[in-house]
C-alpha cells in the first residue's frame, strides 16, 4: 500500500443500515463519509467494505449445488445497469452474479433506489440489496495540496505529472436486482441514470498486456511444457504452466494461470504467505482459498466468465478442510487475496 503523507481520503458512501445487506427500512438513503488518514486508499478500515466482503462470503455459502447448472452459460445473466444497459465489471460482476444467483433472479438488471424512483419505480417491502463500488481519482499537487481537476491534469506534461498525487478514491453504491420493482412494467425506462459509469472492461488480449508486465516489472519466472499440471514452485521461484494449446480453452488457461501467479505473490521476497504446501494440510488449503479467489477477481477484471462457476466449486471444497475455522479462514482469504491483486496491479 502506498502511503500518501498528511492526506485525508474522504470516501462517500451511501448505503442502508444493516450490517450485512443493505434493506429498505425507509425510502430515504443514508450517507456517511469514511474518513482514512495517511493512506491513498485502505478498504480494511472501510465500513463499507466490510459489509461487501461480508456480504461476498455469505452468498457463497448459500450458493447450492444444484442451482448452479441454471447459470452455466453466464453470458446470459451478465450483470448491467437496469437503465443504460452497460455492463459491471470487476468486483461488481462477482457481487452481483452471487446475488443474481443465490436469490435466483432470472434477471441480472440492477439500478440504485434513486434511479428506481426517478424512474417511477417502488421497490417491493422487504427488498434486500447489493454494495458495489466505482473508482475515481483525486489529484492534487504535492506542494501546496491544492485539489487539481481532471481536465487540467489531462493537459499536463510529464514533467508537470511529477509533482501531482493521483489518489484512488473509491464510491459505494446500493443496488437493486429489477425483479424487486414492483411496478417494473409501469416504470420509464429511458431516464437517465446518476450511477457512474465504468470503463469498459478490458479484453481478453489485455490479459496478456498483464502478464507481460508482470514478468517485466515483477520479475516472474514463467515456462511452459508438455505436462498435465500447473504449479508454483516456492524454492526456485517459478511457475510451470501446460503448453497453451493443451488447455481446452481460453479461459481455463487463464484462470489457471491467474491461480499460479496468486501463489507467486505469496513469496517470502512479496508478500511472504506461508507456503509450506502439503506438509502443513490447514496452511495449504488456506493458500488455495487466497489464490483462487484472486483468479477469480482477476477473470472477472478481464472479462472471463466461464470459469467463475467451477471457482466457486473449488472454493467450496477447499474451505471445508479446517471446518471449525471455516468462516474466519474464508473472511481472512479473501482480505489476503485482494492484497495480492493489489500487488499485482502496483507492478
Amino acid at each position: 500500500m502506498h502511503k500518501i503523507e498528511n492526506e485525508v481520503l474522504k470516501i462517500e458512501e451511501q448505503y442502508y443500515a444493516d450490517k450485512y445487506n443493505a434493506i429498505l427500512d425507509k425510502e430515504e438513503e443514508k450517507r456517511k463519509i469514511v474518513v482514512i488518514e495517511g493512506t491513498s486508499l485502505n478498504s480494511q478500515d472501510n465500513f463499507t467494505d466490510y459489509i461487501k466482503d461480508e456480504k461476498i462470503l455469505e452468498n457463497l455459502d448459500k450458493v447450492n449445488a444444484k442451482d448452479w447448472e441454471a447459470y452455466t452459460n453466464l453470458n446470459g445473466f451478465y450483470p448491467v445497469n437496469l437503465f443504460t444497459q452497460k455492463r459491471y465489471s470487476g468486483f461488481n460482476v462477482m457481487a452481483l452474479f452471487l446475488d443474481t444467483m443465490i436469490n435466483n433472479f432470472k434477471t441480472s438488471r440492477y439500478a440504485t433506489f434513486i434511479s428506481i424512483s426517478k424512474a417511477g419505480g417502488k421497490l417491493k417491502k422487504g427488498s434486500k440489496g447489493c454494495v458495489i463500488e466505482f473508482f475515481s481519482f483525486i489529484f492534487k499537487d504535492k506542494e501546496t495540496g491544492k485539489t487539481i481537476p481532471e481536465s487540467e491534469v489531462k493537459k499536463m506534461k510529464p514533467d508537470e505529472l511529477e509533482n501531482i498525487f493521483k489518489i484512488p478514491c473509491v464510491k459505494n453504491y446500493v443496488v437493486f436486482n429489477s425483479e424487486l420493482i414492483q411496478n417494473i412494467n409501469e416504470i420509464n425506462l429511458s431516464i437517465l441514470d446518476e450511477e457512474p459509469q465504468e470503463n469498459e472492461f478490458s479484453e481478453k488480449e489485455n490479459c496478456e498486456i498483464f502478464i507481460s508486465k508482470i514478468i517485466s516489472n515483477g520479475g516472474l519466472k514463467l515456462s511452459y511444457s508438455r505436462i498435465e499440471v500447473a504449479f508454483y514452485r516456492p524454492s526456485f521461484d517459478y511457475i510451470e504452466m501446460p503448453k497453451k494449446e493443451l488447455f481446452i480453452s481460453t479461459a481455463k488457461y487463464y484462470s489457471t494461470l491467474f491461480h499460479e501467479i496468486i501463489h507467486w505473490t505469496g513469496h517470502t521476497s512479496r508478500l511472504d504467505r506461508n507456503l509450506q504446501g502439503y506438509n502443513d494440510k490447514e496452511s495449504y488449503s488456506f493458500e488455495e482459498l487466497i489464490a483462487e479467489m484472486g483468479s477469480m477477481l482477476n477473470c472477472l477484471q478481464f472479462g472471463i466468465l466461464d470459469e467463475f462457476i467451477n471457482s466457486v466449486r473449488y472454493l467450496k471444497v477447499w474451505s471445508t478442510v479446517n471446518i471449525s475455522e471455516r468462516e474466519i479462514n474464508l473472511r481472512n482469504a479473501f482480505s489476503e487475496a485482494k492484497k495480492a491483486k493489489k500487488f499485482l496491479e502496483q507492478l
